[in-house]
């Protein structure tokens, strides 16, 4: 009798067990950080965090939702002997859709990654990421992320308006929304 009430138990964890390591039709989470690399006109680095809630439909494809932490240094133009453009040192908030796709089920995977949304505070606008990479197994569920992509946000700048008056350098700033692009290199963990 103990023999198989142990037994029953036994085959009722491994059930359990693979129950939870199942990688389709289940809840799938990531977090990474990284650095973006500023290109273009407005060349400023950023460090950020996000993360990624959302099913894994099966091994190759996930769709889901986050946000994100990005924290945007001050940032200045040149030119004139004044500053152009400019944008004081702040904390943005992306939310967005993801969608991911492993092109393979092996232990190590490439995979392309696309995030798009928008940025819900200080007045920000768009936020695009794809980036493409490689998923390093650590068990049926869980792994480490390596990616290096392409992002483009759209941001809130102070720019130059025009002169007070033709006889001094006095001038004054609106609002303006500008793009910023990067290189963003990240690391993640994936649940």
């Amino acid at each position: 009798m103990k023999k198989n009430l142990l037994s029953l138990v036994v085959l009722f964890a491994s059930q359990m067990v693979c129950a939870q390591n199942m990688s389709e039709g289940c809840y799938r989470g990531f977090v990474d950080g990284g650095y973006t690399i500023g290109i273009g006109d407005y060349d400023f680095g950023r460090f950020e965090i996000n993360t990624s809630h959302g099913y894994q439909i099966n091994p190759f494809f996930f769709i889901g939702g986050g946000l994100g932490l990005h924290f945007m240094p001050e940032y200045k133009t040149k030119g004139m002997n004044i500053a152009l453009d400019q944008r004081e040192s702040k904390v943005d908030i992306p939310v967005f859709a993801n969608m991911r796709a492993n092109i393979s089920k092996g232990k190590i995977s490439p995979f392309i990654d696309g995030k798009a949304g928008t940025y819900v505070t200080n007045n920000g606008g768009l936020y695009l990421n794809l980036s493409a990479g490689c998923r390093f197994a650590l068990n049926e569920k869980q792994a480490i992320d390596v990616s290096v992509g392409y992002t483009t946000e759209k941001l809130e700048f102070e720019t130059f308006k025009s002169f007070t008056s033709s006889k001094s350098m006095d001038y004054t700033r609106s609002p303006r929304k500008l793009n910023t692009e990067g290189v963003a290199i990240k690391v993640g963990f994936e649940f």
